[in-house]
């Protein structure tokens, strides 16, 4: 016997929100609320401190040159 459970909820449980708990309800896009995210700061200091030790050392060549 063939049974159709279409448009029927059967045994899932309740139904579950549209909306992720892991998402934040801020209706704003992310690149305009980034600044509050620690994780973007973090990122923003290793790539400035990594650009400083560039320039700094002369394009990595620690050694003198002559």
């Amino acid at each position: 016997m063939k049974e159709s459970n279409y448009g029927q909820h059967g045994n899932e449980g309740p139904e579950r929100p549209s909306v992720d708990r892991n998402v934040p309800q801020d209706p704003r896009p992310y690149w305009k609320r980034a600044h509050q995210d620690w994780r973007i700061w973090v990122a923003l200091f290793f790539m400035f401190t990594a650009i400083a030790i560039y320039v700094l050392s002369e394009n990595l060549a620690f050694l003198p040159h002559g």
